[in-house]
């Protein structure tokens, strides 16, 4: 009888201890959201991966979104991110027939700028789309990259390289405004 009381006791404390594990983790989540809240959230619903949301946060980035070269989703701040990735890499695709070396395209429309990266990943071609109310410094955006490239290692089962663009010389890229 005692040895059934313990047992009883023990389960109780553990289904609590998870309760309460996820009551925190809620409150993160609605925490996390809270402190996004001076950017333009346009009735977006953001997702439950901490990493990019963390990235976004640090460095004042509205949503970031990775896409591989089919304009599916790898990985995102956002829970409903597809239009979005499916529309930059079709801008990515058009632009990239008239210019054939581009490192990055930069969008301007009225008060943000989204920024296109294409990243050679394990052999495979994936774009980093990061959406800003400001303009980023060239320092903030390899930063972010990379902190976004270490993310995706665990996207990838067979993580090898990161291949970057080999020139260092940010002159060649573009700059399209609306």
């Amino acid at each position: 009888m005692g040895v059934l009381k313990g047992v009883g006791i023990y389960m109780y404390r553990e289904r609590e201890k998870r309760k309460t594990y996820k009551l925190i983790e809620m409150e993160i989540i609605e925490n996390l959201k809270e402190l996004k809240t001076y950017m333009d959230t346009e009735n977006k619903e953001f997702s439950k991966e901490f990493d990019l949301v963390e990235i976004a946060l640090t460095y004042d980035v509205g949503d970031i979104i990775v896409v591989n070269n089919e304009g599916l989703i790898i990985a995102s701040t956002l829970k409903d991110a597809e239009n979005a990735g499916a529309v930059c890499l079709g801008i990515f695709e058009y632009v990239k027939k008239f210019y054939n070396d581009i490192r990055k395209i930069i969008l301007q429309r009225k008060d943000k700028y989204i920024y296109i990266y294409p990243i050679k990943l394990c052999g495979e071609m994936i774009y980093i789309i990061i959406e800003s109310k400001v303009m980023l410094e060239i320092v903030d955006e390899k930063e972010i990259l990379k902190k976004t490239c270490n993310v995706l290692k665990k996207y990838f089962s067979d993580f090898k390289t990161i291949d970057y663009p080999e020139k260092e010389s940010y002159s060649e890229n573009m700059l399209i405004t609306s």
